[in-house]
């Protein structure tokens, strides 16, 4: 059977979505607007997040400072407000935490999910990501919060459940346990029969059932954030997957990547990456042999190329959304900071696309989209941009 998102716009389950190029009333809850994402003939409106040179939130741009470049054109900018996420819209300090079943959307102060791709990860790394994930839980998890975590190991057979809970998502995380891999472990096997023939070697096959089962993962936690209202965010733990895909064509994993990117951005849900491994040695070590010099010399840079390759998925899927990928550092639990602190607002930007952008009979292309800061020393993330399909 062939993997449902083979092709990038046949996955994308679009919501109907009314579109203002009116700023933001300040009465109005930002986080009960629809997703981030709105695409219509008319308009296109996304989200980004402005930090100075030390990484601190901007708040205070408006219009006139900004730059939006469609396939490298100028567009017009219509509409740009900031939606300041941290503000406390409802006082629940001192109170514990709601019980599922009585929380309702409005309620929620962050929304994330959490990704575990055990499967591939060392017994080191699932140590790691369950201590940093349980410190998240002690210490940065407060009334307000709602969140869920989810493993590549785990199945797709049933949908993940948020909770209000710090102690229900530490209790997840602490059973995060090593998972060698094996034909139970990958249900993937069944979203991709007669595939397997294709591989020119069991080894391809399994890696590449491994980036199938994150893919696959990440889009049903995205599918499950989807009706909450507001920013959400998706967190990918995982040691990392090459883009080019393993031994078959190479453009299948990118094109799921990218059909992955484009529902998440349609959600209006940010994804972020953490590689638990932390910083890896690269060069040579005593248990190198020493036989011939030539190979000694390559070996580090055999290591250094591979290490990039499997951290190129993970820059991927988080930069394409206007998030970030945490690599190379040995701190876990402030990497998720980092995550938790990046939710604390965000910038609402609207532009009139050129015409016939979007319609029944533009032909179907991801559109490219670039958002620049006028004034120095500022950086924007954002969206990458758009397949031209309009919300329907």
């Amino acid at each position: 059977m062939r993997r449902r998102f083979v092709l990038a716009f046949t996955v994308l389950a679009l919501s109907a979505t009314v579109i203002s190029a009116q700023r933001a009333e300040p009465d109005v809850d930002p986080r009960e607007q629809k997703p981030i994402f709105r695409l219509s003939v008319s308009l296109v409106q996304l989200d980004a997040v402005v930090t100075d040179g030390k990484g601190r939130h901007v708040t205070t741009l408006g219009r006139d400072d900004f730059e939006i470049f469609q396939d490298g054109r100028s567009q017009p900018i219509t509409a740009v407000s900031y939606v300041d996420a941290a503000v406390d819209w409802h006082d629940t300090s001192g109170l514990p935490p709601l019980p599922q079943e009585d929380w309702r959307p409005i309620d929620g102060r962050r929304v994330i999910g959490v990704v575990v791709d055990d499967l591939r990860m060392s017994f080191e790394s699932i140590y790691y990501a369950r201590r940093g994930l349980g410190q998240f839980a002690d210490r940065q998890f407060v009334p307000g919060d709602r969140a869920l975590l989810v493993t590549t190991s785990g199945g797709y057979r049933h949908a993940p459940e948020l909770t209000a809970s710090a102690t229900t998502f530490k209790a997840a995380a602490n059973r995060l346990r090593y998972s060698m891999w094996d034909i139970t472990a990958a249900s993937a096997l069944d979203a991709i029969d007669g595939v397997r023939d294709a591989f020119d070697a069991s080894e391809n096959f399994r890696e590449y059932t491994f980036a199938v089962s994150a893919l696959e993962q990440i889009e049903n936690v995205v599918d499950a954030l989807k009706p909450l209202p507001g920013r959400k965010s998706v967190v990918l733990v995982s040691e990392g997957f090459s883009i080019g895909g393993f031994g078959v064509d190479g453009n299948y994993i990118r094109d799921a990547m990218q059909a992955l990117v484009d529902r998440a951005n349609r959600a209006g849900v940010v994804l972020y990456a953490i590689d638990p491994r932390g910083l890896v040695v690269t060069g040579l070590t005593a248990a190198d042999s020493v036989g011939n010099p030539a190979r000694l010399a390559s070996i580090s840079s055999m290591r250094a190329n591979a290490l990039r390759d499997s951290q190129d998925g993970l820059r991927y899927l988080a930069g394409e959304t206007g998030g970030f990928a945490v690599i190379n550092s040995n701190d876990f639990a402030g990497g998720i900071k980092r995550i938790m602190a990046d939710q604390q607002g965000y910038y609402l930007i609207g532009y009139q696309p050129e015409e016939g952008t979007v319609g029944s009979n533009a032909r179907v292309e991801f559109k490219r989209v670039k958002i620049k800061v006028k004034q120095r020393g500022l950086k924007v993330r954002t969206r990458s941009g758009f397949y031209n399909i309009a919300n329907e």
